[in-house]
């Protein structure tokens, strides 16, 4: 009645305010609950993406076979470096122990010939361009050990051998040929420990798959159910796949270290030069740093990841890491070529120090013959002079 008593203006100026104010309140009220509906949505799929497994499921490996006890898979990693791919496969594919070599292929570029000639090799070609393209096996691997390596690594054969062998007695766990650790900094965050780091404290807790034998399943569950923040930074920083997979199957084992193999085959390592490598940029040891922190707190294994020493005070040349198992799998029993081995060890064990050199470093050089004559081990002189004549011309 008041309404009607008013000015026909006012009385249109007073309905249409009702009206906007309705219009205004209904509208904050969608725009609350879809903020709402949002941040539940995200909520949830954000704990879906970084939840790394379920833990009411405990991650079963594939039993070994007697294949699995005498040979492994040779998964090697490159990207436009052919002379050093070349090198690499030259040399593993004369180890006994290589069932098949697998080249993770990510290049538009066609491969070199010679690679296809060699019988013992498979080019997987792979359409994504991405460091974890590496644990993604397009081609079903005869074996399920893996060793995993990049193009420019050599290692002896009998090295090799020590890091396998030690493997089959230990399926669940990597087994690797360098060590590196986690350093822990009073605000509770962690950041990566170069080898000098890790040498210098004497304790490790990261193995690298630049050179390491794993199981085929991890390299599947890698990339089935590793946490996608995980998956996608690794994509985008083109960067941290090697720690990421030493920390996931840490995660897995309850925060197991990887293990090692012996010393004297760690230090038999041999380096293929090229000019350019990912580790000489300068956000490498920021991102580096970034991934250890970050990896550790969305696998959720800050304060369950376990460090363990490199050199023990016994025999240090033949013992290196965490122990492993006492009782081996019941599929394992002792191969030839480990007996082998074996008895190479024990006689190694009783040479003086100089001989034990001696004998350690005919294996090296035999091993690097070719690449050093390609100029490809550093501060040789074929090296010096392949490369300072680059470098004047």
């Amino acid at each position: 009645l008041r309404l009607k008593k008013l000015p026909r203006n006012k009385r249109e100026r007073l309905v249409f305010s009702s009206q906007l104010a309705l219009v205004v309140v209904v509208s904050c009220g969608l725009v609350f609950l879809l903020a709402i509906h949002f941040y539940l949505y995200r909520a949830i799929t954000t704990r879906e993406i970084n939840q790394p497994t379920n833990e009411t499921e405990p991650f079963t490996l594939t039993p070994l076979r007697d294949i699995d006890l005498e040979l492994y898979t040779i998964r090697i990693n490159t990207w436009k470096r052919h002379e050093q791919l070349l090198v690499s496969i030259e040399h593993h594919s004369k180890c006994v122990g290589v069932a098949q070599i697998q080249v993770v292929w990510c290049e538009d570029a066609e491969p070199p010939p010679p690679l296809l000639e060699n019988p013992k090799v498979v080019v997987e070609r792979h359409t994504i361009n991405s460091l974890n393209e590496r644990f993604h096996i397009l081609e079903e691997s005869p074996t399920l050990g893996i060793l995993s390596m990049d193009d420019d690594v050599l290692r002896p054969c009998e090295a090799i051998d020590s890091g396998f062998f030690k493997w089959t007695r230990n399926p669940h766990r990597m087994v690797g040929f360098d060590s590196r650790t986690h350093v822990e900094l009073n605000d509770g965050t962690w950041k990566y420990g170069y080898m000098s780091t890790t040498e210098k404290s004497n304790k490790y807790s990261l193995s690298l798959p630049r050179y390491c034998f794993l199981h085929k399943d991890y390299l599947n569950s890698y990339m089935a159910n590793l946490p996608r923040t995980i998956f996608i930074r690794v994509q985008q920083d083109f960067n941290c796949e090697d720690i990421a997979m030493s920390f996931w199957i840490s995660h897995l084992t309850g925060g197991s270290p990887p293990l090692l193999a012996d010393v004297w085959a760690m230090k038999s390592l041999a380096k293929l030069y090229s000019p350019e490598t990912i580790s000489g940029t300068k956000s490498h040891k920021a991102l580096r740093d970034a991934c250890v922190n970050d990896f550790a707190d969305i696998l959720e294994i800050k304060g369950k990841l376990k460090k363990a020493k490199i050199w023990h005070s016994q025999e240090p040349l033949f013992h290196a890491g965490d122990e492993g198992n006492n009782e081996p799998p019941k599929q394992w029993r002792l191969v030839e070529r480990n007996a082998e081995l074996e008895k190479t060890l024990h006689h190694w064990k009783h040479l003086s120090n100089k001989n034990l050199m001696a004998e350690l470093n005919t294996l090296k050089t035999s091993m690097i013959r070719h690449a050093f004559v390609l100029g490809l081990i550093a501060d040789s002189p074929p090296w010096k002079r392949r490369w300072k004549q680059q470098d004047k011309d």
